[in-house]
């Protein structure tokens, strides 16, 4: 395995080893939930010592011990992984049960809310949130941090109130690019809820489900605006085409594109479809949405798709919304973050689409309109 591979899994979790940094030796006073944080902690950073170890004697190691450390490596980071839920929820109950009495649990958890936001896990992040706000912590950071989780959740009325106060405080950073959006996104979510509330009564869109390396994504499709776009899509799946297909392009804060038999964004199904974008009842771009890809020009859709992690506005009346994720939103966060734009990216294994299947469909013939 190469190094520049061993690097790049190293870099997921570097944000987390500066959480260290500021909780080397924590000061909190010790009740019970303290010390079951206390107790995890070590654990945590035993996890980190074994990851700085195996990652310093890789850099020394012969060519022969280099997938043997890989794989230790990796076994380390999911030990960490499946602790990190773990240390998270022991960090908030230490919280809850004294709020502020100590700076740096305070900000590990700052810091952890951070991360957290870095890899598109919001619902994560909000728990964090929610709980410094109500302790009315003393960092005004955290106002930038929860308005930028509200908004990244389609809650645009919160993200407003933090944000505004981020703004006013002079910490506005990560949520300076969303504050803009926030009248658009309150207005076109107004009307997204009222067609989501008819389309729950109504209660017959198609559905499909993803089977993905990372665990299973059922998307409901709309098939009321977008027909043509439904149709080459359902029809697409029925033929077994996104089987096997990789996420070639996934960005942090952004998307999880697919859809390309070539693996690397240039190829299709063998034709065109017609964008569905431009007309007066197009449906927009939410956090969990499902969307075309497509070239710079209109009508150059295919078989490429994507999933939307936030909201992204710049993108309505651009690309053809047809669906969105009512199940599995949380493995838009572990699917594996990769830009085929940078050449150490290209040694990152993508995750793949296993298994595309229709869980219901209307009782018609679903077919592609092609481009003429």
């Amino acid at each position: 395995m190469s190094l520049n591979r061993f690097v790049v899994n190293w870099q997921p979790i570097l944000c987390v080893l500066a959480l260290v940094t500021t909780c080397v030796s924590p000061s909190w006073a010790q009740d019970a939930r303290s010390e079951q944080f206390q107790t995890l902690f070590d654990e945590w950073k035993l996890v980190l010592k074994e990851l700085r170890d195996t990652y310093a004697e890789y850099h020394i190691a012969p060519d022969s011990e280099l997938d043997r450390l890989s794989e230790q490596f990796n076994r380390a980071v999911e030990r960490g992984e499946l602790l990190m839920p773990k240390l998270r929820d022991a960090g908030i109950a230490s919280y809850n049960a004294s709020p502020n009495a100590d700076r740096e649990l305070t900000r590990f958890l700052l810091s952890l809310a951070m991360d957290n936001i870095e890899k598109d896990r919001y619902e994560d992040a909000k728990l964090i949130t929610d709980a410094l706000l109500a302790g009315n912590v003393d960092e005004k950071v955290i106002y930038d941090l929860a308005g930028t989780v509200a908004f990244a959740m389609n809650d645009f009325d919160t993200a407003e109130t933090h944000l505004k106060e981020a703004e006013a405080l002079g910490v506005l950073s990560k949520g300076a690019d969303y504050l803009p959006l926030v009248e658009e996104c309150k207005t076109a979510w107004a009307k997204e809820q009222e067609i989501r509330q008819a389309e729950a009564e109504a209660d017959d869109l198609p559905r499909v489900k993803l089977q993905t390396s990372k665990g299973d994504i059922v998307l409901e499709l709309f098939e009321n605006e977008a027909p043509d776009t439904v149709g080459n899509f359902v029809n697409l799946v029925e033929k077994g085409f996104y089987d096997g297909l990789t996420f070639h392009r996934v960005l942090p804060n952004f998307m999880a594109q697919t859809g390309c038999p070539k693996g690397d964004g240039t190829g299709d199904a063998g034709y065109k479809i017609y964008c569905e974008c431009y007309q007066e009842n197009h449906r927009n771009h939410f956090r969990g949405s499902l969307s075309m890809a497509k070239g710079n020009q209109r009508d150059t859709g295919g078989s490429q798709f994507f999933l939307t992690f936030v909201p992204t506005a710049h993108l309505n009346g651009q690309h053809t919304v047809f669906g969105r994720v009512i199940e599995g939103l949380d493995v838009l966060a572990e699917i594996q973050r990769r830009d085929p734009s940078k050449p150490e990216d290209s040694a990152i294994e993508p995750d793949k689409i296993v298994k595309a299947e229709v869980l219901r469909k209307r009782d018609h013939e679903y077919s592609p309109n092609k481009v003429r």
